[in-house]
């Protein structure tokens, strides 16, 4: 018995088409199917009747949901020797109308379905489906839909860990974020902490810092898994805050824990022990530093020069200062700030050499690209 051979693309085509119509005709117009299928997946403007239908009952809205089911499953098993990719654009595109229109209950039946048939979405389809969660505060189908997409290949960007931020502003009861923040630790346990550190800086970020601080003490009494990223980050946020007393205790918690302090740690304490004038507390960090063979970065350091230098602690700016020539190139900013500070306490005689020094270096000091770039890079969390 002879083989049938395989359909042309043309004639593949025409029964696609006429497979989409039949079954799609109750609940989506025949243009959209064309248009997104071989129109370059462009949907058209006019809404499927599926939007214009109400139902009183619940009988009716799980039938209709079945429908709408049965009707996707026809259409992608039809679709099998297409490429995949026009699978999931048609889906993506079906999903995106949907919750765009406001129908977020029958998005969500069907990205179950989709994702139950390892037909994977776009990250723009998935932040679309957690908008509308937090629009309708439907917390349970948002955990659902951010839990799926950790599972899946994609990586949640700005705008996701945004939902989750404005997501959890609106939970008060404590239990329900423990169990949200389990999940995510189990599911992210493969991996380093970058969501949960994200979801925390993201969360301060947008002003909510008591809750930011609240999904820290849940992470640390659950002993969830957190890193000397996620510290960083919480120390950070502290010392922003003017909360040092705090930070600090943290920064303590953090070395009991077996967490290692990295220059990161270091620059964030010193940087905000000084705007708060506890440089005390700043030269006794800077000389375990220097006992450890530790560099801060450029910025940290001409900074402290300053501050020491406009308390009065011209000593303390002057040992600060040769300190920072172990390990990088002064700008032209620290010697003039040492410099002027030398000349406002009547040291003469070091502000002159340090003044030869500097005329006799302008090819070796640090450029501000160096400042400016260390400045827009210091607390990106990766």
């Amino acid at each position: 018995m002879s083989r049938r051979p395989p359909p042309s693309s043309s004639s593949m085509a025409t029964t696609i088409l006429s497979l989409s119509q039949q079954s799609f005709q109750r609940y989506i117009c025949p243009s959209f199917v064309h248009d997104v299928l071989w129109n370059n997946m462009t949907v058209s403007g006019k809404l499927p009747p599926l939007f214009s239908i109400t139902h009183s009952s619940t009988t009716q809205e799980s039938s209709r949901q079945g429908n709408i089911i049965q009707d996707l499953e026809l259409f992608i098993k039809s679709k099998k020797d297409i490429e995949a990719i026009s699978v999931k654009k048609i889906c993506t595109e079906y999903i995106e109308k949907l919750c765009r229109s406001g129908h977020l209950a029958d998005a969500a039946h069907v990205f179950r379905h989709l994702h139950g048939g390892d037909i994977n979405l776009g990250l723009n389809t998935y932040n679309l489906l957690l908008a509308g969660a937090v629009e309708m505060n439907n917390f349970t189908l948002f955990s659902e839909v951010f839990k799926s997409l950790l599972m899946s290949k994609l990586s949640p960007n700005i705008i996701s860990h945004k939902k989750v931020a404005q997501t959890l502003e609106k939970v008060s009861d404590s239990n329900v974020i423990c169990d949200f923040l389990k999940d995510v630790s189990d599911i992210t346990s493969y991996t380093d902490c970058t969501v949960i550190n994200r979801i925390i800086y993201v969360t301060a970020k947008l002003g909510m810092i008591d809750k930011s601080l609240m999904i820290f003490e849940v992470l640390k009494n659950l002993h969830l898994k957190i890193d000397t990223v996620t510290f960083n980050t919480v120390l950070e946020i502290l010392g922003k805050g003017g909360r040092t007393s705090e930070m600090l205790a943290e920064f303590l918690v953090m070395k009991d824990l077996g967490h290692v302090p990295d220059i990161i740690t270091y620059s964030t304490l010193i940087n905000n022990l000084r705007r708060f004038g506890r440089l005390d507390l700043c030269k006794t960090i800077a000389s375990e530093l220097s006992e450890k063979g530790i560099q801060l970065d450029l910025l940290t350091y001409t900074a402290l020069v300053d501050a020491f230098g406009r308390s009065g602690k011209v000593e303390d700016a002057f040992w600060i200062f040769e300190e920072m020539k172990k390990f990088h190139n002064p700008s032209i900013y620290a010697y003039r700030a040492i410099i002027s500070n030398l000349k406002k306490m009547g040291k003469f005689e070091l502000k002159l050499r340090l003044s030869s020094e500097m005329n006799l270096s302008t090819t070796k000091l640090a450029a501000p690209e160096e400042f400016k770039q260390r400045r827009k890079n210091r607390w990106k969390i990766h």
